[in-house]
């Protein structure tokens, strides 16, 4: 992929279709990233609104405890398009905080950026041309490029094997018209954690017949920065757990055995993960000790399987204790 950063050039066809566009971005303590995420997104609003294309962000504010709601405020007081700040007091996860902010979305296609992401300037143009010539039923997903710190993110790299992503649709990088989040719904309330509520919306999508299209112009980079200490680790764990909570969600929603692969659900995915903590023995209290030893040797691959392997772990737990918990609560009410 040749990661293209000038939207000079570019066609007028992507005005045709779509003459507003709301970008959705929920935030939840982000204030390192959310500064930068909607600079850039700005930028990317700069071409759409030379060909008449009229553009607003809408930030929902998932009761942040550090600044970023006053970071949000702060730049919206000079931003070049409407920002539009939808507050709420007590968190309610991803899924509900984009709800609110669809709510008061006025844009006939809908564009999903998490707070943690930074777009390249021909982003917004790249996800308009990607419906030209398409069916009318159809949304948009844009690839996503994994960055360790928000420096490298700026200065655009290309991808690495790591960042190839099969999901139906992530929140992400993704926009769906306004016409077929109202055919389908929007994302489920019952996802009121992290994790999932993109994916079940993506196979709502797929289901009601929606064609799933590629903007590969349309480039994000996701902020994520390596774990290296137990605090880090700790956050990513506890993330990690709510997504094992949602996943009982996201299966429940959708019997078939590909979500079940989706979630890995599977003996398979059991057994592999097996392997990638080797037998067990990477576990929580040791996992930075080994990834360090790993990183000293330049075995960066070994240390990215590790890590993963622990916090993949931790995830699996939590779907099997969720499991485990709705059996109980069937058997007991005699189901």
């Amino acid at each position: 992929m040749v990661v293209r950063t000038d939207p000079r050039g570019q066609t007028e066809q992507g005005a045709k279709r779509f003459a507003s566009v709301s970008v959705i971005v929920p935030v939840r303590n982000r204030a390192g990233t959310i500064r930068a995420c909607l600079e850039h997104l700005f930028q990317a609003a700069t071409p759409l609104s030379e060909q008449g294309v009229s553009v607003e962000i809408v930030v929902a504010n998932d009761a942040s405890t550090d600044h970023s709601k006053s970071i949000v405020e702060e730049v919206a007081s000079s931003a070049p398009v409407p920002v539009r700040l939808v507050n709420l007091m007590e968190r309610q996860g991803p899924a509900r905080a984009r709800n609110a902010a669809l709510s008061v979305a006025q844009g006939e296609l809908v564009v999903f950026v998490d707070s943690d992401i930074v777009v390249v300037p021909g982003f917004l143009l790249a996800h308009l041309q990607a419906y030209e010539g398409a069916a009318e039923r159809a949304y948009t997903v844009g690839p996503v490029i994994n960055v360790a710190d928000l420096e490298t993110a700026l200065r655009f790299p290309p991808p690495t094997p790591w960042d190839i992503s099969m999901a139906s649709l992530h929140t992400a990088n993704a926009s769906v018209p306004r016409q077929c989040l109202q055919e389908v719904g929007a994302f489920d309330d019952g996802y009121d954690a992290y994790g999932w509520e993109d994916l079940d919306l993506g196979r709502r999508l797929r289901k009601a017949g929606f064609t799933r299209l590629e903007a590969k112009d349309a480039v994000a980079y996701h902020v994520d920065p390596p774990i290296t200490t137990q605090t880090q680790l700790q956050a990513r764990l506890a993330k990690e757990r709510e997504r094992g909570r949602t996943a009982l969600r996201f299966l429940e929603n959708h019997r078939e055995f590909s979500a079940r692969l989706t979630a890995q659900d599977t003996a398979f995915h059991a057994l592999l993960n097996w392997l990638m903590r080797f037998g067990g023995v990477i576990r929580e209290d040791n996992v930075l000790a080994w990834a360090e030893w790993a990183r000293r040797r330049g075995w960066t691959g070994l240390e990215r399987v590790w890590l993963a392997g622990v916090i993949n772990h931790a995830y699996l737990s939590a779907l099997a204790a969720s499991k485990k918990g709705r059996r109980e609560a069937q058997k007991g009410d005699g189901r």
